[in-house]
């Protein structure tokens, strides 16, 4: 068995190569390295550098012999969408529909795409299902948006697609630098550099926090043919407050939660106060739960910050 994954040296996308090398597949792992690195790239997957918004680009990839496509490649994080959102949508929305005729033209029967929970904003009621209206406040969410709905369309056509809507993924890999999306790993920068932790936003915001072995999980669990032309929410269903979280990432540390120095700032423009998730059809359909509690997962992801080279860490 053959599979791409797009954004494959990505956080999550590099997991997932990782796991299907191990469960046997071939992986081809397709990336601009535009937020990715490739030292994430692990061995025995081969390498393509492509740009997926550019049509042209697509004659880099496979005639024939792919199982599944696996897109994760996206630009991401809600802030950085309103400071470029052209190429925002572009990097989302297009490369998605490219993606999809070209699975079209060489018979490509599985198709699997890396959703968001951003698309619920600030839901009226919670936990969110899959059922929920959804009220994209951002770029970046009506790409993603965009990208389910051609998914929709392509299922028609004969390729099996499944959306899975993402809630706050963490964990080992996830990029310490980038100061603008990832709220675990923007805090833990802070205390890896031994720095006040500075928060943008009410301390009584809250998130669904999955760990990224098990979001993986979902993406391996969603090759099944049940979840075929499915959307599933990828969560807990845990509501975890921000202060819950710094309290469980200073702990981490080995660091006395209510010692560690925490500053408040203003929010990021069109931030979700709180949303949390309904994994149930997930759980129900492919028999997956989330593995990891928050506790445990922070600490894996403490242990390899703490292992990493410092040049990985932001200035602060």
């Amino acid at each position: 068995m053959k599979a791409i994954v797009t954004g494959g040296a990505g956080f999550i996308g590099a997991h997932l190569a990782k796991r299907l090398l191990d469960e046997g597949w071939d992986v081809i792992v397709v990336d601009n390295l535009s937020s990715g690195h490739e030292r994430n790239i692990p061995a025995g997957a081969t390498f393509i550098w492509m740009d997926l918004t550019t049509e042209d680009s697509f004659g880099r990839l496979p005639d024939s012999g792919i199982d599944a496509v696996f897109h994760l490649a996206s630009h991401v994080g809600q802030e950085l969408s309103f400071e470029n959102p052209v190429y925002d949508f572009k990097a989302n929305a297009l490369s998605t529909m490219l993606l999809l005729k070209w699975c079209l033209s060489k018979k490509v029967p599985r198709f699997i795409f890396a959703s968001t929970m951003n698309i619920y904003g600030d839901p009226d009621v919670l936990p969110v299902t899959e059922a929920t209206p959804i009220k994209p406040p951002s770029p970046y969410s009506v790409g993603k948006v965009s990208s389910e709905h051609l998914c929709q369309i392509y299922q028609g056509f004969g390729i099996h697609t499944t959306c899975l809507r993402l809630f706050n993924v963490y964990g080992p890999m996830q990029d310490m630098k980038n100061m603008k999306q990832g709220m675990v790993s923007i805090f833990m920068s802070f205390v890896a550099k031994s720095v006040a932790i500075h928060v943008r936003g009410s301390k009584d915001r809250f998130r669904d926090f999955v760990y990224v072995d098990d979001v993986v999980d979902a993406f391996f669990r969603s090759l099944d043919a049940k979840a075929s032309g499915k959307i599933y929410n990828v969560c807990t269903g845990i509501k975890t407050h921000v202060w819950e979280l710094l309290d469980g990432i200073v702990a981490a540390y080995g660091k006395r939660p209510g010692d560690y120095p925490i500053t408040f700032g203003e929010g990021t423009p069109k931030d979700q106060f709180g949303v949390y998730g309904d994994c149930s059809a997930l759980m129900r359909d492919l028999d997956w739960k989330p593995k990891t509690p928050l506790t445990t997962g922070l600490k894996q992801m403490a242990d390899w910050v703490k292992g990493i080279d410092q040049t990985l860490l932001p200035d602060l």
